[in-house]
């Protein structure tokens, strides 16, 4: 396997794709919609954001992004290279890696789909040119981009969350009263003393 050029090494990893010498394996539109699709357990307010800021990181240009449906498109640095033809003459190919996303709120989540493509545009000097997209199905690059989605998601949850309250204290007025309080005062001996503590040979005669 090897890179298809400086527009993949760009976005880093995302999307480092290889290309087989031969003909690609075909992949069913089941198959490929399980490796395009990552369903989340954050709504679409949260999710639709840590999809455009993935991508910026990632080296896209962002085309287009409209939240309310849910679409997001992104483009790529592109590698040139001048081509001969021994009819058409010098010429130049140009490779773009673009992507397009949807996310759709899907009950108390959300579903996010990304879609990966090699656009391939020739030109002649005589302004001929032609175009062809190369849809890009390998799991890794699908699967790594999510696994960023994934980070950036849970990094806007912490930020979301709401700050913990403060333990409570007793309030001062209160603590200071409890301080400062009084123990009952005794009760004072009264000026007579009572004949029942009075010692034996003082006692008043009970008559």
């Amino acid at each position: 396997m090897r890179s298809i050029g400086v527009g993949m090494a760009v976005i880093a990893s995302l999307v480092a794709y290889p290309a087989h010498a031969g003909k690609k394996p075909e992949v069913s539109g089941l198959a490929l919609q399980q490796i395009q699709s990552r369903d989340y357990e954050v709504g679409k307010e949260i999710s639709f954001p840590a999809v455009m800021t993935v991508l910026q990181d990632s080296g896209y240009r962002i085309q287009e992004a409209d939240k309310d449906t849910g679409l997001v498109v992104g483009v790529a640095s592109t590698k040139s290279a001048t081509t001969y033809n021994i009819i058409w003459g010098f010429g130049k190919k140009k490779k773009t890696p673009v992507v397009s996303a949807f996310v759709e709120d899907r009950g108390r989540g959300s579903r996010i789909r990304l879609n990966f493509v090699l656009t391939t545009t020739k030109s002649r000097i005589y302004g001929v040119g032609s175009s062809d997209e190369e849809p890009i199905v390998d799991p890794a690059i699908y699967r790594d981009a999510f696994e960023r989605i994934e980070k950036e998601i849970f990094v806007r949850q912490a930020m979301n969350a709401p700050a913990p309250r403060p333990i409570s204290q007793v309030p001062t007025a209160t603590a200071d009263a409890a301080a400062t309080a009084t123990p009952a005062a005794a009760k004072p001996a009264g000026l007579t003393p009572d004949p029942v503590d009075l010692p034996s040979p003082l006692k008043s005669d009970p008559k």
